[in-house]
């Protein structure tokens, strides 16, 4: 039995390769939520990022116990080449069937057989991480199982990206390192990286927003129109999950503290965008009639990743406080419960996320080698949003009306 048993430097090689492979999954994701059209694939894109993230950083933990702090030296360069890899799909088919049905697979595979080889009396702690790693990850790809057969006849010829990923993974030993190892495979074919995307992607016929048409009704006056109305918004929260998957996809130089933030801020903009998604339901309408403001995820596209995250952190955020507070007390005066409780919980979040956009956008200056303050670009990226913004309601937050 010891003979089989892995000692505590090759368990340190074992779980600094999940940690990295778990990180790649959350970038990719990341990277890829405002590309793909889908809107189930953008929620569950959402979760999982998160999760990713989560699973990370539980690894990352139980690295630092077992006395290893550099968690990515000397991983294989093979390994290192499919972290990049991953992110050059090119639709959601190769999206899904390289991040859930090649890479997750493995890990949870390898989740499972940990206990196995390592010495589990002794390194409980790791036996534990797996175990909670397993739940998350057995439904990750159980959804993707589900929901990839209805998409992939959209996307043809996706199956060799998905043989190439496997091969690199095979080529380097799997998800451990410790299979066998072979030549790495060449690319399928010449394609180019397409993030950053630009535009966020939805599907063709769904109603683009258009701000001509977007009149706030009164709350009081009007209360069953202001709440559609607001709910409709808040279901495009999701442009905000998009814009921080592009903000994280491109700021790699960051601590991973900030990584793991910013996956948390993103899976809550997909959770705002949730409550508004389930609210207008209940009001009647169907999610793919609500006209889709993607011109907000465009618009801020045009700046670099760092006057994004302080525009969202320094002043969208903290500038849409007053109105949270008038529609709960609002809302629960005319005792809608429901609604009360969505913008409670929204509210409760986004005092975090400006705590982050707090401590964040001053690392975020001195690493991009910005010559501001933190209040120098939060008053420059006010100003800019006053006059780039298609959202009258953004406007109004930023002259103080709630």
């Amino acid at each position: 039995m010891t003979g089989h048993r892995i000692s505590i430097e090759t368990n340190v090689e074992y779980l600094k390769r999940y940690a990295y492979l778990e990180r790649a999954c959350m970038r990719t994701l990341a990277g890829w939520l405002p590309g793909v059209p889908e809107w189930e694939a953008k929620n569950e894109f959402g979760l999982h990022i998160w999760e990713s993230a989560d699973a990370a950083d539980h690894l990352r933990a139980r690295l630092r116990e077992l006395r290893n702090y550099q968690p990515e030296r000397n991983l294989s360069p093979t390994l290192q080449r499919l972290f990049a890899e991953l992110d050059y799909a090119q639709n959601t088919a190769e999206v899904i069937a390289t991040v859930y049905l090649v890479v997750k697979k493995a890990l949870l595979e390898a989740y499972h057989t940990h206990p196995e080889v390592t010495w589990p009396d002794f390194d409980n702690p790791t036996v534990k991480v797996t175990e909670t790693l397993i739940a998350n990850t057995e439904k990750q790809v159980a959804w993707a199982e589900q929901y990839f057969p209805t998409i992939a006849d959209r996307y043809p010829g996706w199956e060799a990206w998905r043989d190439y990923i496997a091969a690199l993974l095979a080529a380097d030993g799997g998800p451990t390192g410790a299979g066998p190892k072979g030549e790495a495979p060449q690319r399928p074919d010449q394609r180019a990286l397409l993030l950053p995307w630009k535009e966020c992607q939805r599907m063709p016929d769904w109603p683009i927003f258009n701000p001509d048409e977007d009149f706030e009704p009164d709350r009081k006056a009007d209360p069953e129109g202001h709440r559609l109305w607001r709910f409709k918004h808040y279901l495009n929260e999701m442009t905000a999950a998009e814009t921080l998957g592009s903000i994280l996809w491109m700021t790699p130089e960051m601590p991973w503290e900030y990584q793991h933030n910013v996956a948390r801020h993103l899976w809550d903009e997909v959770r705002h965008s949730q409550l508004g998604q389930i609210r207008v339901q209940q009001l009647g309408l169907k999610i793919e009639e609500v006209p889709q403001v993607v011109q907000i995820y465009n618009v801020m596209m045009r700046l670099p990743a760092v006057e994004q995250y302080a525009l969202l952190t320094t002043v969208i955020e903290p500038n849409g406080m007053p109105e949270k507070r008038a529609n709960r007390e609002h809302w629960e005066e005319i005792d809608d419960e429901i609604s009360a409780a969505a913008v409670s919980y929204d509210w409760s979040d986004e005092n975090f996320h400006v705590r982050w956009g707090q401590k964040w956008t001053p690392v975020l200056l001195e690493t991009y080698g910005y010559d501001e303050t933190p209040e120098q670009i939060r008053d420059r990226m006010e100003a800019w949003l006053l006059e780039n913004t298609p959202v009258k309601m953004q406007k109004r937050h930023a002259q103080g009306i709630a």
